[in-house]
């Protein structure tokens, strides 16, 4: 008997870096799942770098077991990977259907780790630098921290609050609009409008080791904070009180692992919630959504983790239908009637201020008009720019971008990108 295999399930990674083209378009501007689609093979076609470059997907050992028990198989694709299964052939509604070799039960949660396989990724993915607290990513298909819109596997952007400290390109969405927040060169605040509405934030952020450190910054003048972390019957599951002569900067948190329901396992999402509640004198008062990772070798490699359940509570995120069937349908003449489903993961790039240097050190001219404006003896970009792969133009204007996978340089509230250029026509010296 033929052994057949066919698709659950797949991820895409879709990263801004990697998917911008030459004229500064991205993938996030295309206007459906199947201009997306065709963005992609482009790119494949033209066979582009993609974020497979710096990003490993592999399955937790102790996970093992299930991909074996299920007959599940991880397969990498250009821009994210499929998940597949042994299955048979049936029939339903008239169409050609698969059915797990192995039932696949409502509850199944199918965990994959992702694991950078080089320090490149963190110097071009967009993300906060002084966070309260080191995390990695969790991505799902269940609701459980709030409603998803499909196919997007990410929190909803979290929305914008008066008075909060952002980091430049750090995301917050007003009135539907989706902004990056930047500071000019003259210290005002500014949120920045971006294409797209679904993308990995700090709200994804939120999967952390049964011990880790809480930051506070200077500005919150904590010295006497209470912690307490509940489960989702909202019993208390530890509580600490710390208090000092001068503001915290930082308290280690230790939670008893035997207490916990950790991933990856075999849990439902709702079960191994948490939510940590932070006070403090002054008024300060932080709740955070997390869940608990296993503290083993391999996952202290990861970036993050994706969970995907074969039933989750929206069932447009469904990979089986009621009749315990994979979604995908094909006609009596094998084309497709319904594809199995695709789950997408907007990331962002590094959201800094180009910063061009003379090779010389010398004052360069004053002469790209808005689009760069002179700081010292250098030019700076008006606003921040993207990182990315292919080199874009700023502003309509094509000059030199920064060297690819170069660290970006936080000075107090800006993220700068350094640019050597000698002097030239289009950056004689000045005045």
């Amino acid at each position: 008997m033929t052994t057949i295999y066919k698709i659950l399930f797949e991820v895409r990674l879709l990263h801004e870096f990697y998917l911008t083209k030459s004229d500064g378009t991205s993938i996030f501007g295309a206007a459906n799942a199947a201009a997306r689609d065709a963005f992609l093979q482009d790119f494949f076609d033209r066979t582009q770098r993609s974020i497979n470059s710096d990003i490993d997907y592999r399955i937790p050992a102790s996970a093992a077991t299930l991909y074996k028990n299920y007959r599940l198989k991880l397969v990498p694709t250009y821009s994210g990977f499929k998940i597949a299964t042994e299955v048979l052939r049936t029939s339903d509604g008239g169409k050609i259907a698969f059915k797990p070799v192995a039932p696949l039960p409502t509850g199944l949660n199918v965990p994959i780790l992702l694991v950078r396989t080089n320090a490149d990724f963190d110097s071009y993915t967009n993300r906060r630098f002084k966070p309260a607290f080191n995390a990695i990513y969790y991505i799902s298909n269940d609701n459980t921290t709030g409603p998803k819109i499909f196919p997007f596997l990410t929190n909803t952007v979290p929305t914008q609050i008066a008075g909060t400290a952002y980091e430049q390109g750090e995301l917050s969405q007003s009135g539907g609009i989706v902004n990056a927040f930047y500071v000019d060169s003259s210290g005002n605040p500014h949120f920045a409008p971006v294409i797209g509405k679904s993308f990995l934030t700090e709200a994804d952020r939120i999967l952390v080791y049964p011990s880790f450190q809480y930051y506070f910054t200077p500005a919150d003048n904590v010295k006497n904070a209470s912690f307490t972390l509940k489960d989702k019957d909202n019993n208390t599951i530890f509580t600490n009180t710390v208090k000092s002569d001068s503001p915290l900067q930082n308290v280690q948190l230790r939670f008893d692992e035997s207490k916990l329901k950790t991933l990856p396992s075999s849990v439902t999402e709702t079960a191994a919630l948490y939510i940590l509640s932070v006070t403090g004198d002054g008024g300060y008062n932080k709740n955070y959504k997390l869940f608990f990772l296993q503290a083993t070798a391999e996952t202290e490699e990861a970036w993050g983790m994706i969970n995907i359940y074969s039933q989750p509570g929206d069932p447009a995120f469904n990979c089986i239908d009621s009749k315990g069937l994979l979604l995908t349908r094909l006609n009596t003449d094998n084309s497709v009637a319904i594809a199995p489903p695709v789950f997408e993961v907007f990331i962002k790039s590094r959201y800094a201020f180009w910063r061009y240097i003379n090779d010389q050190g010398k004052l360069l001219k004053d002469s790209h008009g808005g689009t760069l404006k002179l700081t010292g003896n250098n030019l700076v970009s008006a606003i921040p720019q993207p990182q990315t792969y292919a080199p874009i133009p700023v502003q309509g204007t094509k000059l030199p971008n920064p060297k690819l996978f170069y660290p970006v340089k936080p000075e107090g509230q800006q993220i700068f990108a350094d640019i050597i250029v000698p002097e030239s026509d289009i950056f004689p010296l000045g005045p």
